[in-house]
């Protein structure tokens, strides 16, 4: 999370900065604080460039290999605890395919791609469905 948090900071900012002058500017002449402002105009109006950051910044992460390998200990076997090290899938992909000598070695490195490819896509199309339903909530 703290590696894909300085990319969803940065397309939020850019979100952000698309509200129009206008719309602040006038809940600022109808009394409104900063915060109100940034409650009830900056981020109803940006809501959908947000979900789209963090969700960019879910499938940079999941994407993810190198960095991930480095930092969890690329240990392969799994155990109980979140701080013992171990591996992603990703990560296995990228360290064993030179590796791999036989068609069923091979084929089981295939198969956990395929097994991340769907991972990714039903994340990135609950997403666009919630996205969806935003859009349909706020009728844009």
């Amino acid at each position: 999370a703290i590696m894909v948090l300085p990319f969803i900071t940065s397309i939020t900012k850019d979100v952000f900065d698309t509200v129009p002058a206008v719309l602040k500017e006038s809940a600022y002449g109808i009394g409104c604080t900063t915060w109100e402002v940034t409650r009830r105009v900056t981020i109803p109006y940006t809501r959908v460039g947000i979900m789209g950051g963090v969700m960019l910044g879910l499938g940079r992460a999941l994407g993810e290999t190198m960095a991930v390998t480095f930092v969890i200990g690329n240990a392969h076997r799994i155990s109980a605890s979140l701080f013992a090290p171990g591996t992603t899938i990703s990560a296995t992909i990228a360290n064993e395919f030179t590796e791999a000598d036989g068609a069923i070695y091979t084929s089981s490195l295939v198969a956990l791609g395929l097994i991340l490819f769907i991972i990714t896509f039903i994340i990135l199309a609950l997403a666009r469905y919630m996205l969806l339903r935003i859009d349909s909530r706020t009728g844009a």
